[in-house]
């Protein structure tokens, strides 16, 4: 994986405040690993308390999937908006996914997919970037990014990628 020097000079608000923007960002959807979507849909009954009732029925769940080499299994697939938002947002609680992990004991982004988990960084074709597209969310707005991006979202980084990128993406590139 190569990493974006923008990473080292973005920023972002001290931390996620899904309170600041009703999670926003969660509301279109994502691209998930196809073998998350495997393990979404095998653990379903952890999820159904906590789907929207317009999503409560998992077929409704996943929609196209497309070759991609950033996802482990190389093939990615659609997470549906249903109604107005993803298939797993609940405006009461958010992602039904983490509040599902949570409930059951479990670590709160077992199944919740990584590009969700890793927001605002994205991998693009084998490259860690910067999401810069989203600019309408509180989060992404210049005046609200006060903090460098890797250490706001450390403990994200940690969780997908371990602590040794965690330092990697934290230390300043020497100048040349």
């Amino acid at each position: 994986m190569r990493i974006d020097p923008l990473i080292f000079q973005a920023k972002f608000p001290e931390s996620c405040r899904p309170e600041q923007c009703r999670s926003r960002c969660c509301r279109f959807g994502v691209w998930a690993d196809a073998e998350e979507g495997r393990t979404i849909l095998l653990n379903r009954d952890l999820f159904l308390p906590y789907v929207r009732p317009e999503a409560a029925d998992p077929s409704c769940w996943f929609g196209d999937t497309t070759p991609d080499r950033d996802c482990a299994s190389g093939i990615a697939v659609e997470t549906q908006v249903v109604g107005d938002a993803c298939a797993f947002f609940h405006p009461g609680h958010g992602c039904a996914l983490q509040k599902g992990a949570i409930e059951a004991g479990m670590h709160e982004w077992r199944f919740k997919p990584r590009f969700c988990v890793m927001f605002p960084l994205v991998l693009s074709e084998g490259t860690l970037t910067v999401d810069e597209e989203m600019k309408s969310l509180w989060c992404m707005k210049e005046k609200n990014r006060t903090h460098p991006i890797a250490e706001a979202v450390r403990k994200e980084v940690q969780f997908l990628f371990g602590q040794e990128m965690a330092q990697v993406l934290t230390r300043q590139p020497r100048a040349r």
